[in-house]
């Protein structure tokens, strides 16, 4: 190459670099602008911890009093996304967010992460904590654990809960085609592997802070505000490597389609038109499949819907919860 090409090829390198330099730093802001926006979690949250049945702990954040609303998160997220719905609906309701295993301050049992284990997590809080007539919501993975307990133990759900909300999820498969399944497998073996490697090097899930804020970044729709994307790169980075490798096997072996029929439960399922994880189209195929479900398509809303709608996003859920009871 001659030595002029050289010249600009290093000079578009370093014109990338300043330009993603830049753009990253319009998303990152420190832990007081946490606060600022109201991110914290709010001082009169209770704090619980449930024993499982495989021997693992389950923390639990609970708050308010009224008609119970249950949060489940999705992967690499934790109770703290759910704040502001704490603080908001916690006026009118009994509102109660857990850490699934190993996020936050939950640890995995000897059963390790399958979804169906999840989906027993779920059921042994809801039990523990005495909950009953509550709609259960389930983000991405959250919802995914959701369909596994309506679907395959709808009588314990359905003693606990009065319905259920799917929000921004996915009925699977996460790769479709003929060949998504065994190419997605073997690329979440290979990535498990690799996660399990980092972890025994002391790193995390993300290799460095810049990949993190963009992963955060891209889960939202247009102009999300810097702290929201804070919040979620700092809790995506504190998962463990070792809960993502057990999951990431569960994600791509997710299939729920032909069982759809069977949720027998109230069912609210909300997604946005610009949300690149779990795009609308698959959340429509899950409202049609569910007798009787209801379905919500917020314009211009990314993945996180709980931080980039959050008053409409409480309102659907009060509305629902009315016309459950």
């Amino acid at each position: 190459m001659r030595p002029s090409r050289l010249l600009v090829a290093g000079a578009g390198a370093a014109g990338a670099y300043m330009l993603e330099r830049a753009l990253v730093r319009r998303w990152q802001v420190g832990p007081e602008a946490l606060g600022d926006a109201g991110l914290s979690m709010p001082a009169e949250v209770a704090h619980h911890f449930v024993a499982t049945q495989d021997g693992g702990r389950i923390h639990v954040v609970e708050t308010g009093e009224g008609p119970p609303v249950v949060l489940l998160h999705g992967i690499t997220l934790g109770v703290g996304v759910w704040v502001r719905q704490l603080r908001a609906l916690s006026a009118r309701h009994r509102v109660i967010a857990l850490d699934q295993r190993g996020h936050g301050q939950s640890i995995a049992g000897s059963a390790g992460y399958g979804f169906e284990r999840l989906a027993d997590d779920l059921l042994e809080v809801l039990e523990a904590r005495a909950v009953s007539g509550a709609l259960v919501v389930g983000h991405s993975m959250g919802g995914m654990v959701v369909q596994i307990a309506a679907v395959r133990r709808p009588a314990q759900l359905a003693r606990r809960a009065a319905g259920i909300a799917l929000v921004a999820t996915d009925p699977g498969p996460v790769v479709p085609g003929p060949l998504g399944r065994p190419v997605g497998l073997a690329t979440a073996k290979m990535a498990g592997r690799a996660a399990r490697f980092a972890e025994r090097r002391g790193k995390w899930v993300y290799p460095g802070s810049d990949l993190a804020t963009w992963g955060a970044r891209l889960s939202f729709g247009a102009r999300p505000h810097p702290a929201d994307v804070e919040l979620v790169r700092s809790t995506s980075t504190a998962v463990s490597p070792q809960a993502m490798a057990g999951l990431l096997a569960e994600l791509v072996d997710f299939d729920l389609r032909i069982e759809l029929g069977r949720i027998d439960l109230p069912t609210l399922v909300v997604v946005g038109t610009r949300d690149l994880v779990t795009p609308s189209w698959r959340s429509r195929f899950l409202a049609s499949r569910i007798p009787g479900a209801r379905l919500e398509v917020l314009a211009g809303c990314g993945h996180l819907v709980m931080l980039e709608r959050a008053e409409l996003l409480d309102g659907l859920f009060e509305g629902f919860l009315d016309q459950l009871a």
